[in-house]
């Protein structure tokens, strides 16, 4: 027999065994394939992945998503993340499949994570999922939907010095129409006959009234729920559709106390809203100046945030998740109260713009910052410009000193003085007898111009402008506070100069900056001032620094400002010696008019005060009476 027909015979068997093996791995792995691309994994995660937007090709469950996420959505401004965690096991044409939540809260606060199940069920067209209630939120009712509540903290409080209330929550009346109320009354008729009575600009008012949809409350003015005797409301519930609704919203604790300090807080209005790419929200508490402007995270504190199922047939809501809220804190100021309020009562009867700042040298902490009743459209105390005058010749008599002038040098004091052709004379009130030679020392205490300007070629611009650095001037405001520190440009040549030796030309401060002029002088150190009781206030930095002999020279030289000079009046104060210097500045009114700006500091001990008269006399006469009331009174 052929071996190779022999060999033939024998591989036959073999080749059919590996065929049939073969064949039935394929007809075995092609079963499995299909049992597993149709057990429901592949649907389990498509619901998933559907969850978050809705993406189903059922109108009827798209509507139901709707339904029972949209408001959280719409709360949240984002739709929720859903991870597949299980797609469970296959069993007799069921499978459950376990999903993991994460809903992303605004205004940081976290997240809410949950996991549900979802029935998926086997039929004739393949798996699809109940989408019952559970299965968007856990043990969520039939009719129930989701949805998000803010959680308010509550506003926080500026104290003075010792803890007393200066800012914080108050009770208000919203006083305004309710368009819902004016039935067949015209709204144009209403809105100008409130107006009128509550004594505001009846074309805005009216004009808002129109703005506003047909349904809307319009606020007119909001009032102290203690100042409601000051307004006409009898009258006003005669107008067809008012309202006045109570609120509670933050506010100083007594109208116009220290104005252009504490600042303000108010709800947004949708023009703050609108300007503030997506920063402000309608609700939100805008700050505005001041202490509340730089401390508004600590006094409004972080909204927090409750998710809520709500039931809109019966009326009712349960919390399924909450952030708490963190309340706002107490802000504590350097205010002193009964200086505030002594201050303020010193300068009520100026017809004037006027100011009076307290400071303490040795912290450099802003003890009061009053404001006269009238013609205060803005705190002229801090952020006022002003020619500061002879108070300024503090800050000339420095650069003397460093220039090698003593107290006892003589200096020229005539009537007037000629600098490049611009005549200078001193105050109407200083007595001839005075003109001729002087000590610098006396210079300073009858507060001779002359003597000080015809010094300008021994002091240059910027030797002025470094003493004016040494005592504070041009400094940085005070964390806390808006404030005008006083400038001293030093390029300013000849008659500019010359001025500025004596407290005009372009030289300007605010009261808080020549308060703090002499507070340095008083501590001996450049004084930085402060409002917040615990900022940190480290004494700033300066190219020449303050030394002892300058500071026991300047000392002297103010000395006799009130022994010798324009501050006799303040000799006789008990206690500790008493140093300062007057001040009047001449500025031309908008009628052209020649007007005198009153200055005075003063310092005893550990205390500073500036008192400032937009239009008064000199500084003696109008300043002096009420730095000294204050002085008295502290």
């Amino acid at each position: 027999m052929d071996s190779s027909a022999s060999r033939s015979r024998r591989r036959g068997p073999v080749i059919l065994v590996v065929a049939l093996v073969v064949i039935a791995a394929l007809v075995v792995g092609g079963l499995l394939w299909r049992q597993r691309a149709d057990n429901g994994e592949e649907e389990a995660q498509a619901l998933a992945d559907a969850l978050p937007e809705g993406d189903f090709s059922s109108e009827t469950d798209t509507a139901e998503h709707d339904r029972i996420l949209g408001p959280l959505i719409e709360a949240t401004g984002a739709a929720p993340e859903v991870e597949l965690a299980d797609a469970g096991t296959a069993d007799d044409g069921l499978r459950t499949a376990t999903l993991d939540w994460t809903w992303t809260l605004p205004d940081d606060a976290g997240t809410w994570e949950y996991t549900t199940e979802a029935t998926l069920h086997r039929g004739e067209d393949g798996w699809s999922a109940d989408l019952t209630p559970e299965v968007f939120a856990p043990d969520l009712g039939d009719r129930e939907n989701l949805d998000l509540k803010t959680v308010d903290p509550t506003l926080g409080t500026v104290t003075d010095r010792d803890g007393k209330e200066l800012y914080g929550p108050g009770e208000v009346k919203v006083l305004g129409l309710d368009k819902t109320q004016l039935e067949d009354a015209d709204p144009e008729a209403s809105a100008r006959e409130l107006a009128g009575l509550l004594d505001i600009d009846e074309d805005r008012f009216a004009q808002s009234v129109a703005d506003y949809g047909p349904d809307a409350f319009v606020p007119a003015l909001t009032i102290r729920v203690s100042d409601e005797g000051d307004y006409p409301l009898d009258d006003a519930a005669d107008v067809a559709g008012f309202r006045a609704v109570e609120k509670t919203q933050p506010l100083a604790t007594e109208r116009d106390y220290a104005p252009g300090v504490l600042g303000a807080l108010r709800e947004a209005s949708a023009e703050d809203v609108e300007e503030s790419d997506g920063e402000i929200e309608s609700g939100d508490l805008v700050a505005s100046g001041g202490i509340v402007a730089a401390e508004r995270e600590a006094l409004v504190g972080t909204a927090g945030a409750k998710v809520i199922a709500v039931d809109p047939d019966a009326g009712t809501e349960r919390s399924l998740h909450e952030v708490a809220a963190v309340d706002g804190t107490e802000v504590r100021t350097t205010l002193d109260d009964h200086l505030q309020r002594l201050a303020t009562s010193a300068i009520a009867d100026e017809d004037s713009a006027s100011a009076v700042v307290a400071l303490r040298p040795s912290t450099g902490e802003v003890l009061a910052s009053a404001l006269g009743p009238t013609g205060q459209s803005y705190p002229v105390g801090l952020v006022g410009q002003y020619a500061p005058g002879s108070t300024f010749k503090a800050v000339t008599a420095l650069a003397l000193l460093r220039a090698g002038v003593t107290p006892g040098t003589t200096l020229q004091c005539p009537e007037t003085a000629t600098v490049e052709g611009r005549s200078f004379k001193n105050a109407d009130s200083m007595s001839p007898d005075l003109f001729g030679s002087m000590p610098l020392r006396d210079a300073i205490a009858h507060s001779c111009n002359t003597a000080m300007l015809l010094e300008y070629d021994t002091v240059d611009q910027q030797q002025l402008a470094d003493a004016a650095t040494t005592l504070g001037i041009g400094q940085d405001a005070p964390t806390g506070l808006e404030a005008f520190m006083g400038s001293v440009d030093p390029e300013d040549e000849g008659v500019e100069h010359a001025a500025a030796m004596m407290g005009q030309g372009r030289v300007l401060a605010s009261p808080l900056a020549m308060a703090v002029v002499l507070a340095s002088v008083q501590n001996g150190a450049t004084v930085q001032p402060k409002i917040l009781a615990d900022s940190d206030s480290a004494a700033p930095e300066v190219d020449s620094p303050l030394t002892e002999d300058e500071t026991a020279q300047m000392q002297e030289l103010l000395r006799g400002v009130v022994t010798d000079g324009s501050l006799r009046d303040f000799a006789d104060l008990p206690g500790d010696p008493v140093i300062g210097k007057t001040g009047t500045a001449e500025w031309t009114n908008e009628d052209g008019e020649l007007k005198l700006h009153s200055w005075v500091i003063v310092a005893q001990g550990d205390l500073v005060i500036a008192a400032f008269v937009e239009d008064g006399s000199y500084g003696s006469t109008t300043a002096g009476p009420i730095a000294r009331e204050v002085l008295e009174g502290a």
